[in-house]
């Protein structure tokens, strides 16, 4: 128990822990009454350590309150703080006073204490009542508050029993509530510990024997309802959970008859009796998952405080280092809190290691672990708490208990049933099973919004699962396991993504089904069925590595078959496609599966997954860079949906109709595209958005983020790619998200929104990093590349991209023009022209043959420049670059480009006095626009005519009525 601040040491104080008793003001230490020898720096230490009791000091802090004057290192500090532990036994027998937290400090742990009367020295007054309590613990860890809260309600109701699961610590916080009111009771509080009772019926003479009733020749109930009758005390009930019905009639007789009496009881189900009120145990607290806690954060959860307590106890020193805390926490919250199991895996530290010691819990032997030799035989090992348990149960309980094993993490009471059900227990049975459980602390339930879901903790779970497989039960339950969840993925089936979440917290027994199913002893077929039924749930968490490993496995179970099934095999080449495709690239593998897949669903008929394979084939084409075949799917796919009469795939349809017309350069045909797709999507059913999709709502806005951007509209654009983001966003799909932040980087790259930019090149990097999405990390470590040159880190950032780059092509991850043009721009500002020309021809040369030619203008209006800095000579060459993009951009529709375009030429016309032609070239461009004149291609474009106008007053007329428009 950690000291409160109402403890801390005054100049007038006197403050007691363990035998030791320190005078403040005296500047005096005391060990049982005698004198200890301590030093003046470490009584300073020690000081300040107390005053603070229950908080980590920083070695920083503590040297500079005991050398206020003197500069001295942290070896001074360690010295004394060693000296310290001497003399105060530090670590001996189990006592434990300072805590080391590696890199941060020092921390005092052990229970402060202040007597009434601080003139007062001996450790028990001679006047003080005796009681028949064990000794207070040294220190109890996270239950302050627990054992404020059992007095209180002791205090009020006079009946109070503490239940919770075998290591939880009842035993603890009842000694310890027991102490905490000896003053109330003027002393007179009787322990009894009832798990040493092997016949239920000696309850009452064991009570009465212990409250010094003896020799009594009639029913020692009644003896001690007269003893009890007029008498203020309390008497504490230990461990009734194995003579609970005797237990409970003497406690229930007892409270009814002695009106001055207060029980406190502990077992691991309620007395269910008269005046009885529960106070459930929970366990310690512990850091939550995917939780990255310093030392100092970790040590914030009583857990974690007990493990690091319980080690450094048992190995001399530990010290609770950062890189050790995630483990630590790990290991905690893989222990449920219990602080028995707790304590046993932190005495292992010493031996193996926090890392290894995690490893020994997947090992069946964590439950023969030894504990204190002092400790009762029932919480020596884990094996004893739960075989003692495990002892009370019913024939029926046991049962049951055995087969709930086979679940990893919760289920839900139709599963339980299902499993745990058979012929020889019948649903009701089991209910009534799980009810005792439950009530016996074997099993925990906590209640959703939609359902109640059941768990074993872990000990619990490893004891009883040890028991399954050692029966003749163990193959039958594990077919009964994988065989109900087959069919409960079956009945949810290709839902929306709203209703596939619901079995989301059910992965870990899917996938212990599927690990049963291609065992040495499983059943295949069922296997290959539940990885089938499987797919659309790992793709809806992208949970892409899981897909790929059963995926294959099913493959290869099918390719041993002789009765191989088309329908399962084209869903499992399908989803393992799209799972590789995301992880590893567009590699040929990739497309042999989507080209298989689409094969056998042409061959027995299946529409549906047809236009699914056409939608993933256009996707695979068009990242690979295969444009011309990206655009002949998407005509098949439309061809298909409108045979099929399918409005949503034919809205899918059309959507990749636009991307392949907008990256052709067809702007206009690529707009008509997409903003037909987004009327039929506008009201398409809410099921085809599910986990097979690719989002198209969002491709589909994005798309047409982009095509507006090209035809001038860029305050439209940007607002409509920060909707779609943020709806991503929203929806918190990894690869959804990733797709979209990744598609519309280019709106902002164009606008030179280097903020935005940054921002979302982050959240790329981040979800692709979190889910293993090798080709779009890469992506967006060549987006950072471009970010850090737009900041003018030019070298950083062009080393970046191009190894970035060298990524992208072994992923075989699409086009790399929009990085080429980049780099290029970034060659040619650190004077590597030539370089920067190869850079742009390459790009160049690819795209022209593959028709991704939407940012054709771009690219020779980036040569142009390049070919400027290069050499005055090459400036005609330039000039025709110019022309040609000038053309190819008013072809397209592309305003934007043009603009650019026009900017650039004008410039060269200006250097050579050709302002007429330059004004010529740009103004009418110019005057198009309506908006985002706050944009830097604008901006610039109007500084140029401004320019142009002051070496020609003619044309001042002309800028004048483009800013009025403004």
């Amino acid at each position: 128990m950690i000291g409160n601040s109402d403890m801390d040491p005054t100049a007038e104080d006197v403050v007691s822990f363990g035998p030791f008793r320190l005078h403040v003001a005296e500047r005096r230490i005391e060990r049982d009454g005698s004198a200890v020898h301590l030093g003046g720096r470490a009584l300073d230490i020690l000081i300040a350590l107390i005053e603070q009791a229950g908080t980590v000091v920083g070695k920083n802090d503590l040297m500079a309150r005991v050398w206020p004057d003197v500069t001295v290192d942290e070896g001074s500090l360690r010295v004394h703080v060693a000296a310290l532990r001497k003399a105060l036994g530090d670590g001996k027998d189990g006592a434990r006073y300072l805590t080391t937290v590696s890199g941060q400090g020092y921390c005092f742990v052990a229970r402060l204490s202040r007597p009434d009367n601080p003139k007062c020295t001996p450790t028990r007054p001679s006047c003080e009542p005796q009681h028949k309590l064990p000794a207070l613990p040294m220190r109890l860890v996270g239950r302050d508050q627990t054992i404020r809260d059992i007095a209180d309600k002791l205090r009020s109701e006079r009946f109070v029993t503490i239940v919770g699961p075998g290591g939880i610590g009842k035993t603890t916080v009842a000694i310890s509530a027991g102490h905490a009111l000896l003053g109330e009771f003027a002393g007179a509080v009787s322990f009894l510990d009832l798990g040493a009772i092997h016949d239920a019926a000696l309850v009452p003479d064991v009570v009465a024997s212990t409250l010094g009733l003896m020799g009594q020749s009639e029913d020692p109930s009644d003896g001690l309802v007269r003893f009890l009758r007029d008498k203020r005390m309390l008497l504490i009930l230990d461990c009734c959970e194995h003579v609970i019905e005797n237990a409970a009639a003497l406690a229930e007789r007892l409270y009814r008859e002695a009106p001055r009496l207060h029980i406190l009881a502990t077992s691991r189900e309620s007395l269910r009796v008269e005046g009885e009120h529960i106070h459930r145990l929970l366990p310690l607290p512990s850091p939550p998952e995917n939780a990255s806690l310093t030392a100092t954060q970790a040590l914030a959860f009583p857990s974690v405080q007990l493990f690091v307590e319980r080690a450094s106890a048992s190995s001399g020193e530990f010290e609770l280092s950062d890189a050790d805390a995630p483990l630590v926490c790990e290991l905690c919250r893989r222990l449920d809190g219990i602080a028995l199991a707790i304590e046993l895996a932190a005495c292992r530290v010493g031996a193996y290691g926090v890392k290894h010691t995690i490893e020994l819990l997947n090992d069946k032997f964590k439950l023969l672990w030894e504990g204190r030799r002092t400790a009762l035989p029932r919480h020596q090992t884990l094996r004893a708490t739960m075989d003692w348990s495990y002892n009370l149960l019913s024939e029926l309980e046991r049962m049951v208990l055995r087969r709930l094993s086979v679940f990893a993490g919760n289920f839900t009471l139709e599963a339980a049933c299902s499993v745990a059900g058979s012929d020889d227990a019948d649903d009701s049975q089991v209910m009534a099973a799980l009810a005792n459980l439950i009530a016996k602390s074997m099993l925990t339930a906590s209640a959703t919004s939609s359902s109640t879901r059941y768990r074993l903790l872990d000990t619990t779970r490893a004891y009883a699962l040890e028991k399954l497989v050692a029966s003749v039960d163990s193959q039958a339950t594990a077919q009964r396991h994988a065989s109900y969840f087959l069919r409960l993925l079956e009945r949810i089936g290709d839902q929306p993504s709203e209703t596939l979440s619901e079995a989301a917290d059910q992965f870990g027994n899917i996938r212990a089904a599927l690990m049963w199913c291609f065992s040495e002893r499983g059943e295949r077929a069922i296997g290959v069925a539940l990885a089938v039924a499987s797919m659309p749930l790992f793709l809806e968490l992208s949970l892409l590595t899981e897909c790929q490993l059963w995926a294959t496995r099913a493959i290869e179970a099918l390719d041993d078959g002789s009765n191989r099934n088309a329908g399962q095999e084209l869903k499992l080449r399908a989803a393992l496609g799209l799972a590789l495709m995301l992880t590893k690239g567009t590699t040929s593998e990739v497309g042999a599966l989507f080209t298989t897949a689409l094969r056998l669903a042409e061959d027995i008929g299946d529409v549906p997954n047809q236009l699914c394979l056409v939608e993933r084939l256009h996707l695979f084409h068009m990242t690979a860079g295969n444009f011309g075949e990206a655009l002949d799917i998407a005509k098949r796919g439309e061809a298909a949906a409108c045979k099929e009469n399918d409005p949503v795939r034919l809205a899918h349809m059309q959507v990749a109709l636009g991307i392949s017309h907008h990256l052709a350069g067809d702007a206009a045909l690529a707009r008509f595209y997409v903003e037909a797709a987004l009327s039929r999507l506008a009201v398409a059913r809410p099921a085809i958005h599910g986990q097979l999709s690719f989002d198209y709502p969002s491709r589909a806005r994005i798309t047409l983020a982009r095509i507006l951007w090209l035809q001038g509209y860029s305050d439209q654009a940007v607002e409509i790619a920060r909707a779609a983001v943020a709806d991503a966003i929203r929806v918190g799909h990894p690869v959804k998200l990733s797709r979209a932040l990744l598609w519309s980087l280019a709106i902002f790259v164009w606008n030179w929104d280097t903020e935005n930019f940054e921002d979302y090149v982050d959240r790329l990097l981040l979800e692709a990093g979190k889910h293993s999405l090798a080709p779009y990390q890469a992506v967006g470590e060549g987006a950072k590349g471009m970010a850090m040159m737009a900041q003018g880190r030019l070298e950083a950032g062009i080393d970046l991209l191009r190894g970035a780059m060298d990524k992208m092509r072994n992923h075989r991850y699409g086009p790399l023009t929009d990085f080429r043009i980049q780099l290029a721009e970034g060659l040619a500002a650190v004077g590597k022209t030539q370089e920067a020309l190869d850079t742009i021809d390459q790009a160049i040369a690819h795209d022209r043959p593959g028709k991704y030619l939407f940012n054709m203008p771009e690219m020779l209006r980036v040569k142009a420049e390049v070919l400027i800095a290069a050499n005055g000579a090459r400036r005609a060459q330039a000039e025709s670059c110019l022309k040609e993009s000038l053309d190819l951009a008013r072809h397209q529709s592309a305003l934007a480009w043009e603009l650019r375009t026009a900017t650039s030429l004008a410039k060269l016309w200006m250097t050579q006095g050709r302002y007429n032609e330059a004004r010529e070239i740009l103004a009418p461009v110019y005057v198009r626009f309506s908006e985002g004149f706050g944009r830097r291609d604008l901006k610039a474009a109007s500084q140029l005519l401004e320019q142009l106008a002051s070496l020609q007053p003619n044309l001042r007329a002309c800028v004048s009525a483009s800013s009025a428009r403004r």
